[in-house]
């Protein structure tokens, strides 16, 4: 009886979530007989309108506001890692920026998708084919914690290669680390709602595109809290989770630990993203500290999430799902999930690597297209961070073609039937000056 009720407040919350999600949420839209700038009038007086004057600093404050708030508890988590990526990020502003307004083909554009009259930004960053071609679908990525701040700069060669093999337009959403899990989720697929809306009214793309959610990690829950409190996943062609993580957040200190490990290893005994020594420990422990304290947990919980899923994923939506294991990721919950379904269970893909392995970096200022001047500016604005590398390309490769098969409606393959050797080890070795 205990077990009912609690199974009918959970469905209730569920309810009202979905509430504000916007009962009414769909990818696709009717489509109105309104020329181009009617229909743009009517997109200003939505929720969800999009501002194309793209206002650098904003960007910047979206990857820095993070940094500044140290009233999160999951902001222990990531460290010296936020600070890397944010410096590889301003990089890649600095690049974008000297580059006349122009984007190159088959390079990320920054949308803004505030409110006209919002002063916060709703970012998302779109790649679109580098064969300049129409896109044969749309790609919507939710990346890890701490990672998904900065889908551009640590997905980019993953998602790149995907979508040049399936000349797939990828719309990345960046986000923040915190507790509230629904609502990160919530902004999630407002975002990816006017991002369909942007690219069909501004780029043509036809409302018949096959729609993909992919995501890595965090991404996977976030994405799953989307179809669940939406139903989007009736309208997706597929959903792809790689590593699928509902850790709790004691679970995720470990995870933080494991992740900082991993990082610094494999590298000739070179510690990644340096700039000091990373007090990892320290922070780990305090973590420890304050959720015993407090006791401090994700919403939803992990127990929580096999209980919407469960519940609200049909067997319909279960068929379009397909998850990817790492043979050496302690860090995965796909079985966890599996176990949530007594029948039309989501197809598997094993590979080897580790939870990292959909994560390639090789970026620095030697890396991007800056003028001689522009690369002094660059070296002042990111504190002398000079080039940063982490990953496993033989390992990335046999996920993209796997991720990249499973899009073009292929079956898992068997480990015998690719080739490449088990990943010990990411490789990580960054430098600054």
């Amino acid at each position: 009886m205990e077990a009912r009720a609690s199974l009918l407040g959970l469905l209730a919350f569920i309810t009202c979530r979905a509430a504000l999600f916007g009962d009414a949420f769909s990818l696709t839209r009717p489509r109105q007989q309104h020329n181009s700038v009617q229909q743009r009038q009517l997109h200003h007086q939505t929720k969800n309108h999009i501002n194309p004057n793209i206002q650098r600093q904003e960007v910047s404050h979206l990857h820095q506001s993070s940094n500044n708030n140290n009233d999160n508890p999951a902001d222990a988590i990531g460290g010296d890692l936020v600070t890397a990526l944010t410096r590889l990020d301003k990089q890649w502003e600095l690049a974008s920026s000297t580059a006349n307004g122009k984007n190159k083909i088959g390079e990320w554009t920054v949308m803004d998708l505030k409110e006209e009259d919002s002063t916060t930004p709703e970012i998302v960053y779109l790649l679109e084919p580098a064969s300049g071609a129409a896109p044969s679908c749309v790609i919507f990525f939710l990346g890890g914690a701490v990672l998904g701040q900065f889908p551009h700069i640590a997905y980019s060669t993953f998602l790149k290669r995907v979508a040049e093999r399936t000349n797939a337009a990828v719309v990345a959403i960046p986000y923040e680390v915190g507790l509230d899990h629904f609502g990160i989720a919530q902004k999630a697929v407002s975002r990816m709602k006017s991002a369909v809306v942007e690219c069909e009214d501004s780029r043509g793309y036809p409302s018949s595109l096959p729609k993909y959610a992919i995501g890595h990690s965090l991404g996977c829950k976030l994405h799953s809290i989307g179809v669940a409190a939406t139903g989007i996943g009736e309208e997706l062609a597929g959903l792809g989770f790689v590593s699928f993580n509902n850790f709790g957040f004691a679970e995720t200190i470990t995870m933080a630990r494991s992740f900082a490990n991993e990082m610094e290893l494999g590298g000739g005994g070179n510690t990644g993203f340096q700039g000091g020594p990373a007090p990892f420990d320290a922070l780990f422990d305090l973590a420890s500290m304050a959720i015993g304290a407090v006791g401090l947990e994700f919403t939803p919980s992990p127990d929580d999430l096999d209980r919407i899923v469960k519940t609200k994923f049909s067997e319909d939506v279960l068929k379009k799902i397909r998850l990817f294991k790492f043979d050496d990721d302690d860090l995965d919950s796909s079985t966890r999930f599996l176990n949530c379904f007594d029948e039309g269970e989501p197809s598997v893909s094993n590979l080897p690597g580790t939870h990292l392995s959909p994560v390639f970096l090789k970026l620095g200022v030697d890396d991007l297209d800056l003028p001689d001047e522009a690369r002094v500016m660059a070296d002042a604005a990111t504190g002398g961070f000079q080039n940063a590398s982490f990953g496993n390309e033989e390992v990335l490769d046999t996920l993209v073609e796997e991720v990249s098969d499973w899009m073009l409606g292929k079956s898992p393959r068997s480990p015998s039937q690719r080739s490449g050797q088990k990943l010990i080890a990411g490789v990580v070795d960054a430098e600054i000056e």
